[in-house]
């Protein structure tokens, strides 16, 4: 559940044009907004602030987590979106592939 500071921050992202979308965060389970071009969960990207989330670019995570989940959030969007199922086939394979490397290195940074 979303603490009252981060209610608030949603009530103003969708005040100020923000859409909640349908898909649940694959992560926490929770809310996804898209805000100017971004979608990000309120309570996994830890976002305090509108201005943050301005200032915050969606294409440049910081750790392979977040590369991650962004792949997890996109290869969710392209599913909703994607109405070829040939074209849905490639790209699915290739956000797996992705998946997949990445798992493959944050296995090998743990070990």
């Amino acid at each position: 559940m979303l603490s009252k500071e981060k209610r608030t921050l949603v009530a103003e992202i969708m005040r100020r044009g923000g859409t909640l979308l349908a898909e649940p965060c694959p992560k926490c389970g929770g809310i996804m907004l898209k805000y100017k071009g971004k979608t990000f969960c309120p309570n996994c990207d830890n976002i305090k602030s509108i201005e943050e989330l301005e200032g915050k670019s969606e294409t440049k995570p910081t750790d392979l987590q977040e590369i991650d989940d962004l792949l997890l959030r996109r290869l969710l969007n392209v599913l909703k979106q994607q109405s070829d199922d040939e074209k849905t086939s490639i790209i699915v394979l290739n956000y797996l592939n992705a998946l997949k490397t990445l798992r493959e290195m944050k296995n090998k940074n743990e070990s």
